[in-house]
């Protein structure tokens, strides 16, 4: 009696074609053929170059901002104005009274700022002063203070001055080259019968001429 051999032996034994490839349990492929790790890699890099170019698109424009500059702009050698960041609104400029509050007048005539050569620029004010109250009156400028904290001392007065009666001062600083005038010392002296009324004032100015020469 011959015995038949137990199919499922055989099958377990059956030799395995060594070209034959089998799926690996632990793949990490995903259904479209990247593999997670690479996933991963692409989302870090996304995460990471998005806010870089951001930061390079913002970089770019303040660059053009500060250089461009505006087309076709005049770059003559005219007359500018001093750089006065934070000018307050009641600023005077020319044609503005510099005491408003009093019933004389003090019309800012002129503001000068020249550019010369050396480390000191002259620096001018001046003022048409007008006395149409009833009694004496007299205006004078004092220190000019700058954009960069310092002072610059000085007086000039219009010294007493009649009912009806006007008359111009000039006011001359020398101030270090480059500094901006931000503000004047102003003080307005009314006489009264057997008194001495005073006003004083730290004034602040507008952008003042800058002229070469």
């Amino acid at each position: 009696m011959t015995d038949t051999p137990d199919d499922g032996t055989n099958a377990a034994e059956q030799p395995v074609d060594e070209g034959t490839e089998f799926p690996r349990a632990d793949s990490d492929d995903t259904p479209g053929g990247i593999s997670k790790r690479t996933l991963i890699r692409l989302l870090v890099g996304f995460g990471i170059g998005i806010p870089l170019l951001i930061e390079g698109i913002t970089f770019l424009g303040l660059l053009d901002q500060q250089f461009g500059g505006d087309e076709g702009g005049d770059t003559g050698s005219g007359p500018t104005a001093t750089d006065t960041p934070d000018t307050p609104d009641s600023a005077v400029g020319v044609g503005d009274d510099l005491l408003p509050e009093t019933e004389r007048s003090e019309t800012l005539a002129s503001a000068v700022l020249r550019e010369v050569g050396g480390d000191r620029w002259p620096f001018s004010l001046t003022v048409d002063v007008h006395n149409a109250g009833d009694t004496a009156y007299e205006f004078q400028l004092l220190s000019v203070h700058l954009g960069d904290g310092r002072t610059v001392s000085g007086r000039t007065s219009t010294d007493r001055l009649a009912p009806g009666e006007t008359r111009t001062i000039t006011g001359e600083w020398s101030i270090p080259a480059g500094s901006t005038p931000r503000a004047v010392d102003v003080v307005a002296l009314v006489y009264g019968d057997d008194s001495v009324e005073t006003v004083e004032r730290r004034v602040d100015l507008a952008k003042i001429p800058v002229r070469g020469g």
